[in-house]
């Protein structure tokens, strides 16, 4: 399911979607915040995204995100989605 993830995150995050009425990219260019993302998906302003508010690979792994089967996605599973997309920090090695 990792896998799954850094997929969604790779597509979600391509070029080619983020041009095309995309959530904003922060200030310092990085990944939209999960906070950009919902406000720019969440079209009746719900504080959900329902499957027809889905929008590109998010529609292929909504399932996936989806984790209570609701058939709508939260700002919290969203956010869990995205940590689980997030690569681990790496370990400081040394020694003392």
């Amino acid at each position: 399911m990792l896998k799954s993830f850094a997929v969604l995150s790779a597509l979600l995050l391509s070029p080619a979607v983020m041009a095309q009425n995309a959530p904003p990219a922060p200030p310092s260019g990085g990944v939209p915040q999960p906070e950009q993302i919902f406000a720019f998906l969440d079209a009746n302003k719900d504080g959900f995204i329902a499957k027809d508010e889905a929008q590109g690979p998010l529609v292929q792994y909504f399932a996936n995100i989806d984790t209570d089967k609701d058939d709508k996605i939260s700002m919290a599973e969203l956010k869990a989605a995205m940590d689980a997309m997030r690569p681990p920090e790496p370990t400081q090695g040394g020694s003392d």
